[in-house]
């Protein structure tokens, strides 16, 4: 079998190549001549156009009137990789004829159509024709139109649409670039009317700037892109766009800022077609003469090979098949050729049975060859590219088998590891004993590398029977290797059965209830898929409606699958237009409910989005009830304008701000009356817009307790405005802002002592309003603590001004008008507001404390038993300097342990006076000099004149007084 196998091959420089046959394109009366394509990259979706610059063939449309008017309306039909019709819409946008088609990725890797019209808008649609982006305008000038365009950066080098026949070659190549290391920037590169080019690179957030001028007259001959590679640690607004033009002068290279001519000097005619590599590091260009030449991109004067086609004519379609080999193709005559380094392959297309087998050698046979189109040629980025051909021989894909361990298992006569333990898996089948000998003869180290080897075969192995041969082979030579990673196997074996279910095409053996999930009819290579990753393959079977297999593959894989439960259910609502909502819920919700898994995590919320959007409001509500996650509820219920059911939701939720998001919508869409009734049956919403309003917006806020007529709260809002606003707001209007609230106090139950507040704060500020006409009382000026400081330390500046009596409080007026001498009204005051008598004595002797009338103070403390006690005169004292003052009280203290504490407090000396006498008395001069140094110690000056005051200690010094200043001082 490996004979066979091998015999299929083609050598070209050695490098191998197979023809593996595919089944014929399932679309009908389909001339690809004629027409604009798009096909996306790997096995993608086809878009086609009818090709404004094609005249249309005499006859089509059945000769009528209706025909013609069919003609003159473009439609674009999109198809699977199958050629089944996925959508076909009407194209009509405003902005003239269509310059370019191609397709790019999303975010999450479905895929989105491009469209570049004549006046240079950029269109962006589904596959399905449902225009959700915005356009992107490439220039204002609206004088000078777009020629041809290029979209470029789609992986795998998916480039713009071109007209088949036109001669150009123009490639929008591209792809990964492999040996970038980063990531492709998608844009799009326009040629004007005047030769000019503009560039646009992020579809997302769109930058537009023209390049250099090349300096043309004329059009030039073809166009490819170089597309910008960006590492991790650029952006997008560091891309550099290059552009190569094949003239008939030379070849140059545009960029932002220069020009270049470049081309090897071995090339000595006009470039007439171009094609860039799927890694963007090499460069083949077709010349005039019939030549192919390959060169470096980094260095666009270096040839690295060069080969005669011995072909005037420039090929119709060109690309690369892997970074070896470039594909031409020709259609009049047919004829497609695979030239690689200095040598070629020539490919027959035009048999018409197997009868004529004779003579498909010659020229002009009535097999009509059609090559699918260069869009499909670059569909694959991977070491395998497809070439899709309709002829008598079917459709066909190229695939270059260079890689090592397949040419070493089959290759003719090998005797490498992997063709050994093919031929010992042969010979187990056949039960020979020489099966052991081989396998002794390789040995355990050369045992595990042919196993490895022949995995790696069977991946890269379109046919099923070949797979199964290598995978047996390899599970054969496993069980020799004592440390053979497991796990590797069961991935690989889980990947082919992958791509064997979405390259399947026909319907033998199948039942009904599979076929629509069976036949994706994509031609994957396991390169291929590796890059695509099974998450985007998986988003693709989705975009085609594959979503039976692409939950199956899914779930398989073991791949959350509520992105394609969310697509299908989507695309069931679009597509079933006269279903009704209750047959259509039904089947969604039974559907969903299916997969246990998928169910918890499937947004709800974007299906009934899409609900909502086609007009079908009841289905959008109950799906909306099923989804989990409230910010996605309360987002949609306020784009429905459902403003009471979002206020419900939100409040449920668990997070604050959903509520406030609804509230900040209602006020701005939605009358304050209907918001103010809304809130009357929210108490979390009320709460919180109330603590918002008291932040923010205070007339609002009176305003809601107005309408809901909640008197108290209007009421206490007046107050706390009154009262942080008592010294910028008149005396008259603060009186009658507070009689206002006393009033609306009175309304409510169970606020008479509220209301009864009010009343005696009017007739303070009344009475406040009466002394201040007056002029005899103020408040004092704002003193500092004297605590400490010495007798001449006074709290407050000379000439320093007193305070307006309106707005303190009683307790502040009682004071003031007892400093003034007003003691009558400090009666009145003391009567109106029924100050207790403690208190009242308390304010007595502050004032007299604060005037440093400290006779009348000691008067007052001898009038009767003191209602606060003696400690308070002490702390008054203290508090204005007064410490002499301070120690007389400390001394008719009662307790001994109070006069200790007092003392130690304030630094004063105990019985100052006394102390000093019976010191005299008792101990003679020594005790009153010890007593003396002790003051001196802890720095008292008035325990020290106290001292000195004493005659019997003032004696012994031999004056009558003694001046003590500070500590170390007499």
């Amino acid at each position: 079998m490996a004979v066979s196998v091998a015999a299929e091959w083609t050598e070209l420089s050695n490098c191998f190549y197979r023809v593996q046959p595919l089944p014929d394109l399932q679309w009908q009366d389909v001339d690809l001549s004629e027409l604009m394509v798009a096909c996306a990259p790997y096995c993608g979706p086809i878009a086609t156009v009818r090709d404004p610059n094609h005249l249309p063939r005499r006859g089509s449309g059945a000769g009528s009137a209706a025909g013609s008017a069919a003609q003159a309306r473009q439609y674009i039909s999109v198809f699977s990789a199958a050629g089944r019709p996925i959508s076909r819409f009407l194209w009509e946008p405003p902005g003239g004829r269509l310059m370019g088609l191609g397709w790019r990725e999303d975010a999450v890797g479905g895929l989105v159509l491009v469209s570049v019209l004549e006046d240079g808008t950029v269109h962006q649609c589904s596959m399905h024709g449902k225009g959700t982006l915005p356009r992107i305008p490439l220039h204002t000038n609206n004088l000078e139109g777009i020629t041809e365009a290029h979209i470029f950066g789609m992986r795998g080098g998916g480039g713009a649409g071109e007209r088949k026949g036109d001669g150009t070659g123009g490639e929008a190549s591209g792809g990964k670039g492999e040996g970038g290391g980063g990531a492709v920037v998608a844009g799009v590169v326009c040629l004007t009317e005047s030769c000019q080019l503009l560039a646009m690179v992020d579809f997302d957030e769109p930058e537009v700037f023209p390049l250099a001028d090349p300096g043309l007259t004329e059009p030039p001959a073809c166009m490819a892109v170089l597309e910008p590679v960006l590492t991790s640690a650029d952006d997008v607004g560091t891309a550099q766009v290059a552009v190569l033009l094949g003239t008939e002068a030379a070849l140059l290279r545009v960029d932002g800022e220069t020009v270049q001519r470049v081309g090897a000097p071995e090339m000595a005619t006009a470039v007439q077609c171009m094609a860039v590599s799927a890694s963007g590091k090499l460069l083949a260009c077709f010349t005039a003469d019939g030549q192919l030449h390959v060169l470096l991109t980094s260095d666009l004067t270096r040839r690295i090979s060069h080969y005669d086609t011995q072909l005037v004519l420039p090929p119709d379609d060109m690309a690369w098949c892997g970074e070896d080999a470039v594909l031409l193709s020709w259609q009049d005559p047919p004829a497609l050729m695979l030239v690689g380094p200095g040598d070629a392959i020539k490919y027959s297309l035009g048999v018409e049975d197997e009868e004529d087998e004779e003579e498909e050698e010659e020229e002009g046979d009535e097999g009509d060859v059609k090559p699918f189109g260069s869009a499909a040629i670059r569909s694959a980025p991977a070491p395998a590219s497809a070439l899709h051909a309709e002829s008598a021989q079917g459709r066909l894909i190229l695939i270059p088998e260079c890689d090592g361990p397949t040419v070493s298992a089959f290759a003719l006569a090998s005797t490498a590891p992997p063709a050994l333990l093919l031929e010992a898996f042969d010979l187990f089948e056949r039960r020979s004993a020489k099966a052991d000998e081989h396998v002794r003869a390789m040995g355990v180290g050369v045992m595990g590398a042919a196993v490895h080897a022949c995995m790696d075969a069977a991946a890269h192995e379109v046919d099923l029977d070949g797979q199964k041969r290598l995978l047996s082979a390899a599970a054969f030579g496993r069980a020799f290797c004592r440390k053979f990673p497991r796990d590797r196997m069961m991935s690989l074996c889980k990947d082919l059965r992958v791509l064997n279910a979405v390259r399947r095409a026909e319907e033998d053996g199948l039942t009904n209830g599979m076929r629509a999930m069976e036949m994706a009819g994509m031609p994957l290579t396991y390169s291929q898929y590796k890059e695509l990753s099974p998450a985007r393959l998986i988003a693709r079977l989705c975009s085609t409606h594959h979503h039976l297999l692409a939950l199956r593959v899914a779930t398989f894989l073991s791949l959350r699958t509520e992105s394609v439960l969310e697509h299908w259910a989507i695309s069931k609502i679009l597509s079933a237009s006269q279903t009704p909502d209750e047959v259509l819920y039904d089947t969604i919700i039974k559907q969903v409910d299916t997969d246990k898994r998928g169910s918890l995590a499937v947004s709800f919320a974007a299906i009934a989005t899409v609900a909502f959007h086609t007009g079908r409001h009841e289905l959008a509500t109950r799906l909306l009830e099923r989804e989990v996650h409230t910010g996605r509820q309360v987002r949609l219920l306020l784009e429905m304008g459902a403003f009471e059911a979002a206020l419900w939701k939100a409040e449920a939720g668990p997070d604050a701000d959903f509520v406030f998001q609804v509230l900040f919508q209602l006020l701005d869409k939605a009358p304050e009356e209907q918001v103010f009734e809304m809130l009357k049956s929210h108490p979390t919403a009320r709460s919180l817009f109330i603590s918002y309003c008291k932040k923010s917006d205070i007339p609002l806020l009176m305003r809601f307790y107005e309408r809901c007529s909640m008197h108290q709260c209007v009421a206490e809002q007046i107050v706390q405005q009154a009262a942080q606003e008592a010294g910028s707001v008149w005396p008259q209007e603060r009186v009658r802002e507070l009689e206002a609230a006393a009033e609306l106090f009175t309304r409510t139950r169970d606020n008479g002592f509220q209301a009864k507040a009010v009343e005696d704060s009017v007739k303070l500020l009344r009475i406040q309003q009466q002394l201040e006409a007056a002029g005899t009382v103020q408040l004092p000026p704002p003193t500092a603590t004297a605590t400490g400081v010495g007798e001449g330390s006074q709290g407050g500046g000379e000439g320093e001004e007193g305070r307006s009596v309106v707005g303190a409080s009683v307790n502040e007026t009682i004071a003031a008008c007892l400093a003034a001498g007003n003691n009558r009204d400090a009666q009145k005051l003391k009567s109106d507001f029924k100050v207790p008598e403690r208190r009242y004595y308390w304010l007595r002797l502050q004032s007299l404390a604060r005037s440093r009338d400290w006779e009348g103070l000691d008067k007052l403390s001898k009038e009767r038993r003191p209602l606060v006690g003696l400690r308070a005169f002490v702390e008054a004292c203290v508090e204005q300097g007064a410490l002499l003052e301070a120690a007389k009280y400390v001394g008719r203290i009662g307790d001994a342990a109070d006069r200790e504490e007092l003392s130690r407090r304030f630094n004063l000396p105990d019985m100052s006076s006394e102390a000093a006498a019976a010191a005299a008395a008792a101990r003679g001069e020594g005790a009153i000099l010890g007593t003396l140094r002790s003051f001196a110690a802890a720095g008292s000056a008035a325990g020290a004149a106290a001292v000195a005051a004493n005659p019997a200690a003032s004696s012994f010094f031999g004056f009558g007084s003694l001046s003590f200043t500070g500590r170390g001082e007499g």
